[in-house]
């Protein structure tokens, strides 16, 4: 970071501290039977841990709480469209407005010291003091439950910053390489002192709730990430592209958010075959319902990959080797049709066991995998045929 961004950085961080103590100073209690539950990270772990929520409802421990959800407002449309029972109340927060808004961070940061909570849990591994660690500090609760996470803060401000006894309750669920949904059932297990299992992260998505035509029978480019960086060449997406529809038969369907379009502009335009593009015209139920569908999706490290797991959907991701294990590869038990590409160098290291440090791998390494490795992994595991009767098409 340039010593310009680093000035940048500290002094948000020390406008965002002065917010803390501005709302620690508000006077509150904590009122009867009130609990918290903090999941503020992207779409794709919302994914891995929906199934789980349920548990505070049903456990001794919580089930006469009234329950308050606080999640990132990117994967509102998803909660509302499954989940909503989970919990009596949800605060929704933006996390860019929260990030640059010191008056909406105040409200927000308000609004939960005011609702008294008894208990709160933090469902965050890679904890952060600028949002969860930081809702969770400013509550009344005096049970405070975080997942103990080997992630630390990104800066050794932030770390001297973020207050050294905000839990009172760090269990530990195993290395951080353990996939992310067993990791969330480990944890929640253990909080609500019940095993779960079977892990599962599947979605009941509803096929044909969109406003739209699909083809009879096609496969998803997901060419946009949310981040230049982790962007993969539009090039090597329609070599891809190309060699799916030709080998199968597929028509091709394009998605992504409304951010994507940029990318999914520059795919239509090189690719130069018909397509149809549903970029920025979904929900996110609707998407759920384009993947149920789908032959298969081809995408980067995004949500995308995981909403695909989580129908059932056949996936070719492309991984930088970032978190390797959380997040990819699936376990089989979970996405049997999960296929994790790697670039040649992270392969190397997996396969001698010299695995460099999963947080530190920079995710644009993924750009380094070349589209006929994307292309022999298709060959070797794309099964259209049975994929077929698994996702329901007659």
């Amino acid at each position: 970071m340039a010593l310009r961004e680093e000035l940048e950085d500290v002094g948000k961080l020390l406008c965002f501290q002065l917010v803390y103590y501005l709302v620690k100073c508000i006077p509150a209690k904590a009122k009867k039977q009130r609990l918290l539950l903090v999941k503020t990270d992207e779409i794709g772990d919302y994914v891995l841990v929906r199934n789980f929520l349920g548990k505070f409802r049903t456990s001794p421990v919580y089930k006469d709480h009234r329950i308050t959800f606080v999640g990132n407002s990117i994967y509102r449309e998803l909660f509302e469209a499954y989940d909503t029972g989970i919990a009596d109340e949800v605060i929704w927060i933006d996390k860019k407005r929260f990030r640059r808004d010191m008056t909406y961070r105040f409200d927000i940061l308000k609004k939960v010291r005011k609702a008294g909570f008894t208990d709160a849990i933090n469902l965050v591994y890679s904890r952060t003091w600028r949002l969860d660690d930081l809702l969770m500090a400013v509550s009344t609760a005096t049970r405070k439950i975080g997942m103990k996470s080997a992630h630390l803060p990104a800066s050794k401000v932030e770390q001297a910053l973020t207050p050294k006894h905000i839990y009172e309750e760090l269990p530990d669920t195993g290395e951080q390489s353990i996939f992310e949904a067993y990791k969330n059932a480990r944890f929640i297990g253990q909080v609500v002192h019940s095993t779960i299992e079977p892990v599962s992260i599947q979605i009941d998505a509803v096929v044909g709730s969109g406003a739209f035509s699909l083809p009879s029978s096609y496969f998803i480019i997901f060419p946009g990430s949310g981040s230049k960086e982790r962007n993969w060449p539009i090039p090597y997406f329609c070599e891809v592209a190309n060699f799916i529809a030709d080998s199968y038969g597929l028509q091709i369907v394009v998605c992504g958010s409304a951010g994507d379009k940029e990318e999914a502009a520059a795919f239509i335009r090189t690719f130069g075959r018909p397509v149809t593009d549903l970029t920025g015209k979904t929900s996110l139920p609707e998407f759920m319902s384009v993947l149920k569908t789908a032959k298969c999706l081809v995408s980067v490290d995004t949500g995308a990959v995981h909403m695909a797991a989580a129908v059932n959907c056949p996936v070719f991701g492309l991984f930088s080797g970032l978190y390797y294990g959380r997040f990819a590869p699936y376990p089989k038990e979970i996405a049997p049709d999960f296929t994790a590409i790697y670039p040649d160098e992270i392969d190397e290291q997996i396969r001698t066991g010299h695995l460099s440090d999963i947080n530190t791998i920079p995710i644009g390494l993924l750009r380094n995998i070349q589209p006929e490795k994307v292309i022999n992994s298709i060959r070797k595991n794309f099964k259209p045929a049975i994929n077929k009767s698994m996702n329901g098409i007659s």
